[in-house]
This record gives structure tokens, C-alpha cells and sequence, in this order.
């Protein structure tokens, strides 16, 4: 192989490389981080153990239909394997608020690792009255802090029709 062709393959590599991990900066950098506040899985000496950080995005979604309303939370990359505990939650109310604090926790479903493109959701019924839902996500990787996500409130029908952000 020419020297030429060489250093355009090693060149190449390197902007790569650089595209690579300026993504995954972007990625991380959309996380909303805040201290927990509220439900926590027992923790084990397993969960203790100090593993070396590596790079992981997590998404959080909300849907209704059919007089449901669902949270979804997905591992949407990891570079390196790495342990993800999440937990997905869904909060209602009749009355308008924007804490989940003031609103009633309807459902939520653990994992004690998520894979990358795996998803975990949890469901709660709209009884048939309309309600403002917000989900949350709270995680952990690798033993580290407990990290949260939320989304809402969303206004939604008690046939599980969106009725508008708010």
C-alpha cells in the first residue's frame, strides 16, 4: 500500500473516531440530572460495586390510546457494557400541576439492567377521566448516582385521547 493511501485510511479513522465521540458528548449532554426524591429500589451489595463509567443514553417517552396512558423508557446507546437500574414512572392528576410531588403515582416497572435497545414501560388505566400524566425515569449506571428524566404534564382524555401539552 502507498503512503499516500495510508495516511487518507489513518486520516479516515481519526475523523471517525471524533465524529464518534462528539455524538455520544451531544447525546449525554440532553440528560436532565436532578437528586432523588422519592421511590428507590432496595439496594444490594451488587449494586455497591464501583464498575469504571462508560457512555450510555436513555430516552423516556409518553403515549395513550385505548383509555391507556404508558411510559417507555429505552436504552438508546451504550458504547461500552455497562449496568443501567431504571425505573419508569407515571403520575396523574384531576388538577393541573407541574410536580409530580403533588400527583398520584399510578404505576411503575424496575429493571435491574437494561440493555441497549431494550425498553421497559409501565401502564396505568385513565379510569375514563381526563387527567394531566407525567412520566419519570430515574437511573442509574454503573453503581452512580441516581440520575432522573421526566416528561409532562401532557393533558390527556379518559378515552386516552392527547389533548395538548401544558
Amino acid at each position: 500500500m502507498k503512503t499516500g493511501k495510508i495516511k487518507t485510511l489513518i486520516c479516515a479513522v481519526l475523523c471517525c473516531v471524533l465524529l464518534l465521540s462528539v455524538t455520544l458528548i451531544c447525546l449525554n449532554a440532553n440528560a436532565v440530572y436532578a437528586a432523588p426524591q422519592d421511590y428507590a429500589p432496595e439496594i444490594t451489595e451488587d449494586d455497591t460495586t464501583e464498575i469504571e463509567p462508560r457512555w450510555t443514553s436513555l430516552s423516556l417517552s409518553i403515549d395513550c390510546g385505548d383509555g391507556k396512558v404508558w411510559a417507555t423508557a429505552k436504552n438508546d446507546f451504550t458504547l461500552i457494557s455497562s449496568k443501567v437500574v431504571v425505573i419508569v414512572l407515571l403520575y396523574s392528576s384531576t388538577t393541573y400541576t407541574e410536580s409530580y410531588l403533588d400527583m398520584y403515582m399510578e404505576s411503575n416497572n424496575e429493571t435491574s439492567d437494561l440493555d441497549m435497545g431494550k425498553t421497559i414501560t409501565t401502564e396505568a388505566s385513565t379510569g375514563g377521566v381526563e387527567k394531566y400524566w407525567i412520566a419519570r425515569m430515574r437511573y442509574k449506571i454503573n453503581g452512580g448516582d441516581w440520575k432522573t428524566k421526566e416528561m409532562g404534564p401532557y393533558r390527556i382524555s379518559g378515552s386516552g385521547e392527547f389533548l395538548g401539552y401544558v
